[in-house]
Protein backbone atom coordinates (compact mmCIF):
# COMPACT_ATOMS: atom_id res chain seq x y z
CA UNK A 1 0.00 0.00 0.00
CA UNK A 2 3.02 2.00 0.32
CA UNK A 3 4.35 2.16 -3.09
CA UNK A 4 0.58 2.30 -4.20
CA UNK A 5 0.30 5.38 -2.50
CA UNK A 6 3.32 7.54 -3.28
CA UNK A 7 2.73 6.37 -7.08
CA UNK A 8 -0.64 7.61 -7.31
CA UNK A 9 0.29 10.78 -5.40
CA UNK A 10 3.15 11.64 -8.38
CA UNK A 11 0.95 10.83 -11.21
CA UNK A 12 -1.31 13.47 -9.33
CA UNK A 13 1.33 15.94 -9.09
CA UNK A 14 3.68 15.43 -12.08
CA UNK A 15 0.52 14.60 -15.17
CA UNK A 16 -2.08 16.78 -16.01
CA UNK A 17 -5.31 16.17 -18.43
CA UNK A 18 -5.64 12.23 -17.81
CA UNK A 19 -7.90 9.56 -15.93
CA UNK A 20 -6.90 7.67 -13.53
CA UNK A 21 -8.16 3.83 -13.88
CA UNK A 22 -7.14 1.47 -10.69
CA UNK A 23 -7.60 -2.32 -11.07
CA UNK A 24 -7.18 -3.68 -7.84
CA UNK A 25 -6.47 -7.63 -8.23
CA UNK A 26 -7.70 -8.43 -5.04
CA UNK A 27 -5.89 -6.67 -2.39
CA UNK A 28 -7.06 -6.82 1.22
CA UNK A 29 -5.26 -3.21 1.97
CA UNK A 30 -5.90 0.45 0.58
CA UNK A 31 -9.31 -0.41 -0.71
CA UNK A 32 -10.82 2.79 0.25
CA UNK A 33 -7.97 4.57 -1.13
CA UNK A 34 -8.34 3.17 -4.61
CA UNK A 35 -11.86 3.87 -4.47
CA UNK A 36 -11.25 7.60 -3.55
CA UNK A 37 -8.80 8.57 -5.76
CA UNK A 38 -9.45 6.37 -8.65
CA UNK A 39 -11.72 8.15 -11.82
CA UNK A 40 -12.60 4.62 -12.97
CA UNK A 41 -12.54 1.73 -9.84
CA UNK A 42 -12.21 -1.95 -11.21
CA UNK A 43 -12.09 -5.04 -8.42
CA UNK A 44 -11.59 -8.53 -8.55
CA UNK A 45 -11.83 -10.65 -5.47
CA UNK A 46 -8.32 -12.42 -6.22
CA UNK A 47 -5.24 -12.31 -8.00
CA UNK A 48 -6.51 -12.76 -11.65
CA UNK A 49 -2.69 -12.01 -13.37
CA UNK A 50 -1.45 -9.10 -14.70
CA UNK A 51 -2.49 -9.90 -18.13
CA UNK A 52 -6.20 -10.16 -17.41
CA UNK A 53 -6.16 -6.83 -14.75
CA UNK A 54 -4.26 -4.95 -17.47
CA UNK A 55 -7.03 -5.96 -20.01
CA UNK A 56 -10.00 -4.92 -17.86
CA UNK A 57 -8.14 -1.88 -17.23
CA UNK A 58 -8.05 -1.23 -21.17
CA UNK A 59 -11.80 -1.80 -21.56
CA UNK A 60 -12.86 1.04 -20.13
CA UNK A 61 -10.06 3.50 -21.30
CA UNK A 62 -11.59 6.80 -23.12
CA UNK A 63 -8.50 8.78 -23.94
CA UNK A 64 -6.21 8.48 -27.30
CA UNK A 65 -3.06 7.43 -25.72
CA UNK A 66 -3.14 4.55 -22.87
CA UNK A 67 -0.21 4.36 -20.14
CA UNK A 68 0.58 1.25 -18.42
CA UNK A 69 2.01 1.24 -14.62
CA UNK A 70 2.68 -1.02 -11.83
CA UNK A 71 2.30 0.33 -8.56
CA UNK A 72 5.77 0.23 -7.38
CA UNK A 73 6.65 3.05 -10.40
CA UNK A 74 7.54 7.02 -9.20
CA UNK A 75 7.14 9.52 -12.32
CA UNK A 76 9.07 13.07 -12.44
CA UNK A 77 8.04 16.20 -14.31
CA UNK A 78 6.95 15.79 -18.08
CA UNK A 79 7.47 12.39 -17.91
CA UNK A 80 4.02 11.60 -19.80
CA UNK A 81 5.06 14.17 -22.49
CA UNK A 82 8.55 13.21 -23.22
CA UNK A 83 6.56 9.63 -23.76
CA UNK A 84 4.23 11.47 -26.11
CA UNK A 85 7.06 13.00 -27.87
CA UNK A 86 8.37 9.55 -28.43
CA UNK A 87 5.43 8.88 -31.38
CA UNK A 88 6.17 12.45 -32.85
CA UNK A 89 9.96 11.81 -33.25
CA UNK A 90 9.93 8.26 -33.79
CA UNK A 91 6.56 7.79 -36.52
CA UNK A 92 7.00 3.80 -36.21
CA UNK A 93 6.83 4.01 -32.91
CA UNK A 94 3.84 1.32 -31.23
CA UNK A 95 5.28 1.30 -27.67
CA UNK A 96 6.95 4.37 -25.51
CA UNK A 97 8.79 3.20 -22.60
CA UNK A 98 10.88 5.71 -19.61
CA UNK A 99 14.38 5.20 -18.85
CA UNK A 100 15.36 4.31 -15.29
CA UNK A 101 16.81 6.20 -12.83
CA UNK A 102 20.78 5.43 -12.03
CA UNK A 103 20.63 7.97 -9.14
CA UNK A 104 19.58 5.71 -6.46
CA UNK A 105 18.33 1.95 -6.07
CA UNK A 106 16.41 2.99 -2.37
CA UNK A 107 12.68 4.29 -2.79
CA UNK A 108 12.60 6.36 -0.32
CA UNK A 109 15.38 8.15 -1.57
CA UNK A 110 13.77 8.13 -4.54
CA UNK A 111 10.76 10.33 -3.18
CA UNK A 112 13.50 13.11 -2.19
CA UNK A 113 14.57 13.83 -5.83
CA UNK A 114 13.29 16.07 -7.12
CA UNK A 115 14.66 15.94 -11.12
CA UNK A 116 16.15 12.63 -12.11
CA UNK A 117 19.61 13.15 -13.43
CA UNK A 118 19.13 13.15 -17.31
CA UNK A 119 22.40 14.09 -18.63
CA UNK A 120 22.82 10.65 -20.37
CA UNK A 121 21.54 10.13 -23.78
CA UNK A 122 18.88 12.55 -23.59
CA UNK A 123 18.45 12.87 -27.58
CA UNK A 124 18.87 9.28 -28.19
CA UNK A 125 16.21 6.60 -28.33
CA UNK A 126 16.67 2.92 -27.18
CA UNK A 127 15.03 0.83 -30.06
CA UNK A 128 13.70 -2.78 -29.30
CA UNK A 129 13.38 -1.99 -25.67
CA UNK A 130 11.49 -4.07 -23.61
CA UNK A 131 10.01 -2.74 -20.09
CA UNK A 132 6.69 -4.16 -19.24
CA UNK A 133 6.23 -1.48 -15.77
CA UNK A 134 5.74 1.73 -17.47
CA UNK A 135 4.88 1.91 -20.82
CA UNK A 136 2.48 4.02 -23.35
CA UNK A 137 0.56 3.29 -26.50
CA UNK A 138 -1.76 4.77 -28.90
CA UNK A 139 -5.37 3.38 -28.18
CA UNK A 140 -5.75 2.93 -31.78
CA UNK A 141 -3.02 -0.13 -31.64
CA UNK A 142 -4.83 -1.70 -28.63
CA UNK A 143 -7.70 -1.39 -30.88
CA UNK A 144 -6.53 -3.41 -33.49
CA UNK A 145 -4.61 -5.94 -31.86
CA UNK A 146 -8.25 -6.48 -30.34
CA UNK A 147 -9.62 -6.90 -33.68
CA UNK A 148 -6.86 -9.13 -34.41
CA UNK A 149 -6.79 -11.44 -32.07
CA UNK A 150 -8.95 -10.90 -29.53
CA UNK A 151 -6.86 -9.20 -26.78
CA UNK A 152 -4.32 -7.14 -25.84
CA UNK A 153 -2.34 -9.06 -22.96
CA UNK A 154 -2.44 -12.57 -23.80
CA UNK A 155 -3.92 -14.08 -20.58
CA UNK A 156 -2.94 -17.89 -21.11
CA UNK A 157 0.30 -15.87 -19.30
CA UNK A 158 -0.65 -16.85 -15.76
CA UNK A 159 -0.08 -14.26 -12.72
CA UNK A 160 2.68 -12.38 -14.26
CA UNK A 161 5.89 -13.15 -16.10
CA UNK A 162 6.43 -13.06 -20.15
CA UNK A 163 3.02 -11.55 -21.17
CA UNK A 164 4.68 -8.25 -21.46
CA UNK A 165 7.35 -9.54 -24.06
CA UNK A 166 4.47 -11.54 -25.89
CA UNK A 167 3.00 -7.78 -26.64
CA UNK A 168 6.31 -6.32 -27.76
CA UNK A 169 6.84 -9.64 -29.84
CA UNK A 170 3.29 -8.74 -31.79
CA UNK A 171 3.33 -5.50 -31.70
CA UNK A 172 6.77 -6.17 -34.12
CA UNK A 173 5.03 -8.35 -35.73
CA UNK A 174 2.38 -5.18 -37.07
CA UNK A 175 5.58 -3.46 -38.27
CA UNK A 176 5.87 -1.20 -35.66
CA UNK A 177 8.98 -0.87 -32.86
CA UNK A 178 9.18 -0.68 -29.05
CA UNK A 179 11.12 2.36 -28.44
CA UNK A 180 12.87 3.75 -24.80
CA UNK A 181 12.82 7.57 -24.51
CA UNK A 182 15.93 9.13 -22.07
CA UNK A 183 14.18 12.49 -22.08
CA UNK A 184 12.45 11.05 -18.96
CA UNK A 185 13.24 8.48 -16.42
CA UNK A 186 11.18 7.06 -13.33
CA UNK A 187 11.82 5.02 -10.55
CA UNK A 188 11.07 1.46 -10.56
CA UNK A 189 11.11 -0.45 -7.37
CA UNK A 190 10.73 -4.15 -9.00
CA UNK A 191 8.83 -7.15 -7.53
CA UNK A 192 6.93 -4.76 -4.99
CA UNK A 193 3.89 -7.14 -5.87
CA UNK A 194 5.44 -10.30 -7.45
CA UNK A 195 7.82 -11.25 -4.61
CA UNK A 196 4.81 -11.97 -2.35
CA UNK A 197 4.15 -14.95 -5.10
CA UNK A 198 4.76 -18.00 -3.47
CA UNK A 199 6.72 -20.48 -5.47
CA UNK A 200 7.10 -17.96 -8.36
CA UNK A 201 8.73 -20.93 -10.83
CA UNK A 202 5.17 -22.52 -10.99
CA UNK A 203 3.96 -19.33 -13.36
CA UNK A 204 7.73 -17.92 -14.51
CA UNK A 205 8.67 -21.73 -15.83
CA UNK A 206 5.70 -22.59 -18.27
CA UNK A 207 5.00 -18.50 -18.93
CA UNK A 208 8.61 -18.43 -20.23
CA UNK A 209 8.25 -21.83 -22.27
CA UNK A 210 5.26 -20.80 -23.59
CA UNK A 211 6.63 -17.35 -24.57
CA UNK A 212 9.80 -19.10 -26.56
CA UNK A 213 7.12 -21.32 -28.35
CA UNK A 214 5.24 -18.28 -29.96
CA UNK A 215 7.90 -16.68 -30.77
CA UNK A 216 9.51 -19.66 -32.58
CA UNK A 217 6.29 -20.87 -34.48
CA UNK A 218 4.02 -17.38 -34.93
CA UNK A 219 5.42 -14.87 -37.94
CA UNK A 220 3.70 -12.39 -39.76
CA UNK A 221 2.64 -14.74 -42.75
CA UNK A 222 2.25 -17.54 -40.30
CA UNK A 223 -0.78 -16.35 -37.50
CA UNK A 224 -1.55 -19.11 -34.94
CA UNK A 225 -5.15 -19.89 -34.38
CA UNK A 226 -6.63 -19.58 -30.73
CA UNK A 227 -6.53 -23.25 -30.88
CA UNK A 228 -3.00 -23.62 -31.58
CA UNK A 229 -2.04 -21.56 -28.92
CA UNK A 230 -3.69 -23.12 -26.34
CA UNK A 231 -2.19 -26.61 -27.32
CA UNK A 232 1.45 -24.42 -27.06
CA UNK A 233 0.24 -23.21 -23.50
CA UNK A 234 -1.04 -26.89 -22.53
CA UNK A 235 2.75 -28.42 -23.95
CA UNK A 236 4.13 -25.61 -22.36
CA UNK A 237 2.85 -26.61 -18.65
CA UNK A 238 3.58 -30.23 -18.87
CA UNK A 239 7.28 -29.61 -20.21
CA UNK A 240 7.38 -27.74 -17.30
CA UNK A 241 6.31 -30.69 -14.93
CA UNK A 242 7.76 -33.17 -16.80
CA UNK A 243 10.93 -31.12 -15.42
CA UNK A 244 10.17 -31.41 -12.05
CA UNK A 245 10.16 -34.93 -12.09
CA UNK A 246 13.97 -35.22 -13.30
Amino acid sequence: FWFLRHCVNRIRIHTSDYELILVDNGSDVGVEFMKKEADKYIRNDKNLGFAVACNQGFEVCEGEFIVCSNNDIFVYRDWARALYWTFSDNPDCGVAMPGLMKQTDDARVALEISEPDLSVNYDKYGRGAEFGSCFMVKKELFDKLKEEDGYVFDERFLKAFSEDRDLWRRVRLMGLETIRTHKTRIFHQGNATVAKLENRKQYTSPNRIYFHKLQELETKENKLTEKEKDSLREDAQREYEDSLKT
